[in-house]
Formats: structure tokens, sequence, C-alpha cells
């Protein structure tokens, strides 16, 4: 039986900001948290679903890779995860909600996007 190493994440120094990007410094490991936090999904398939169209494998690693860094935690059985953010992924809600405003500033037709995904996870 071949047991499956935990990952460490790598500190290339002790900036709180170079700490935090060694967690959550790609796009698809953001998304995924927003997805849970703002939308509700908790399954593979429900990520799937999503607008920005992540790939099978690319998905698959970043459950694995957050669940493995306490951000994440899942319940069921192997093909019925349902996944679900620990009090270390809540904490990162100020963060999207700085990032998103950014994009809302920034970002021609961002709102009405975002407007728009919320009444739709409204229905």
């Amino acid at each position: 039986m071949i047991k499956s190493k935990k990952r460490e994440v790598g500190k290339r120094s002790k900036c709180p900001l170079s700490c935090t990007l060694e967690l959550i410094g790609d796009k698809w490991s953001l998304l995924i948290i927003r997805d849970m936090m703002f939308f509700g999904k908790s399954t593979y398939n429900e990520f799937l679903d999503s607008a920005e169209a992540i790939s099978t494998n690319i998905l698959n690693d970043r459950l694995i890779t957050l669940t493995e860094m306490g951000l994440i935690t899942f319940s069921g059985t192997a093909k019925r995860k349902k996944y679900s953010l620990t009090e270390k992924g809540l904490d990162l809600k100020p963060v999207l909600g700085a990032v998103g405003a950014f994009g809302i500033k920034h970002f021609k037709g961002s709102k009405e996007y975002l407007e728009n995904q919320m009444k739709d996870f409204k229905k």
C-alpha cells in the first residue's frame, strides 16, 4: 500500500503576503473557494459547471491541495464527496471580498456579471 505524501507549503519568506500566496496564489484555488463561499457549491460536478470551465485534472489537483492545506474538508464516499470550507478557508472571505471589489472597480461589466450570478444562485 502506498501512502500519499501530505503536501507542505514551501515558504519563500516569512512575509505574510508571500505565505498566503503559497496557499492560494493560483486563480483556480480562489475560484473554487469563491464557488463554495458565495454560491454554495460543494460537489465536483458543481465546480465543473462554473463559467470559468476548469479542466477535470486541474480541479482534482486543486481539491486535493486545498484539502491538504486545511482550507477545505470533505465528507462522503470517494465518488460522492461533498466539500466544505474549514475555519481557515472561511477566513479568506475578506480577501475574496477585496479582490472582488477591485474587479468591480476596474473591469467593465464585472458588476453586472456578479449581479447575474447572484440572481441565478438565489433561484
